[in-house]
């Protein structure tokens, strides 16, 4: 009986040990609120409101929308929303919501939107470089995969040019759309 009391003080004493321990560490990693990664401030320039047309200025437009970008989600990541406005050739304008931010295991901005029509995609950038700006990624569409890849060069402060580029049969990349983009407000 004496070594069963024994043994019963033991596995109390070992877990209330590894309870301190435990409650340590937990106090330690909570104490720090998590922070937004600085990394972030690579896509300020996107935040805004911007007035965008497919294809590209000064060609007629296909299509306008509207994208919004803000900051959100206690500042952890840049959400955008863009609407395509309703024309004569466009009776069904399509939206879509997206998450911008930093991933930092990767080390790279991390981008996913997904569109009203059912497609989305997914896809990552290292930085700017003389002012350009180049995510590549995946598109899924009707079911399938496709690369993708968007150069989004600034032409200002308030103007961007982004060309879409998919692969082709011997997967070179060739654009498939073009756009511009204008702020109409900060």
């Amino acid at each position: 009986m004496k070594l069963f009391w024994q043994l019963i003080k033991t596995v109390i004493l070992t877990s209330s040990v590894f309870t301190v321990n435990y409650s340590a560490i937990a106090q330690e990693t909570e104490s720090k609120e998590p922070q937004p990664p600085k990394e972030l401030e690579r896509l300020e320039y996107l935040r805004g409101t911007w007035r965008c047309q497919q294809p590209a200025a000064p060609a007629p437009a296909n299509s306008i929308f509207i994208w919004s970008v803000r900051r959100d989600l206690n500042n952890f990541w840049y959400v955008g929303k863009a609407q395509e406005t309703r024309s004569l050739n466009n009776a069904k304008p399509v939206s879509s919501q997206e998450f911008i931010g930093y991933n930092g295991a990767s080390k790279k901005l991390i981008r996913s939107t997904v569109v009203g029509d059912g497609n989305s995609y997914n896809m990552t950038a290292t930085d700017w470089k003389d002012g350009k700006l180049i995510w590549e990624g995946i598109l899924f569409r009707k079911g399938t995969s496709t690369p993708l890849r968007q150069e989004i060069v600034q032409n200002s402060q308030d103007k961007f040019t982004a060309t879409y580029f998919i692969t082709d049969e011997v997967n070179k990349w060739k654009p498939a759309v073009n756009e511009t983009c204008n702020r109409i407000k900060q």
